[in-house]
């Protein structure tokens, strides 16, 4: 190869390296006339959030109305209503999942777990939550506590059974 073909050859490779570092420094550069450097946004990052409240802060004991809900229990769901409002670019679903302690039947734990959850699903969206929720009941089936003795309702065994009465609260979306 001649000199000038060895010039010629030396100047295209480091126009081609020039070329490359520009190219490659887009990340800073802002051309707005041009968009020869435009830069893709990043993709949402989707986050699982998972709340427990309890059902004793929420409600009066084996109670699930609206018109049962402690004080305690409306300001703990105005926070996370609020939290879920001004925290989040977008919620795709939220799942609500009430609970109840073994005392009393099956049957009569599984409406009460179901109508817990609904209640608080509607007290959300009154307070402007609209994201898609899905409500189940769960009773008695998945307790918290292992270590609570007795059957009667006595006063020390609903309280060691507290931690099973909840309405756990599963969010999926996009934090701002």
């Amino acid at each position: 190869m001649n000199h000038a073909a060895k010039n010629r050859r030396l100047a295209m490779l480091s126009l081609a390296c020039a070329s490359t570092l520009v190219l490659a420094g887009c990340g800073s550069m802002r051309d707005v006339d041009y968009r020869w450097c435009e830069q893709t946004p990043a993709k949402p990052v989707v986050t699982t959030e998972k709340v427990s409240l309890k059902a004793d802060a929420l409600f009066a004991f084996d109670r699930s109305g609206i018109n049962d809900m402690l004080p305690k229990g409306r300001a703990e769901l105005d926070t996370l209503a609020d939290a879920l409002r001004s925290g989040y670019a977008r919620i795709d679903s939220m799942t609500l999942v009430g609970h109840t302690d073994r005392l009393g039947s099956a049957t009569y734990n599984q409406r009460l777990s179901e109508a817990r959850a609904q209640t608080v699903k509607h007290y959300l969206q009154q307070r402007g939550v609209s994201a898609s929720m899905t409500t189940y009941g769960r009773g008695e089936t998945q307790p918290i506590t292992t270590d609570c003795k007795g059957t009667q309702p006595t006063p020390a065994l609903k309280a060691c059974l507290q931690p099973d009465r909840r309405v756990d609260v599963e969010i999926v979306g996009v934090r701002k």
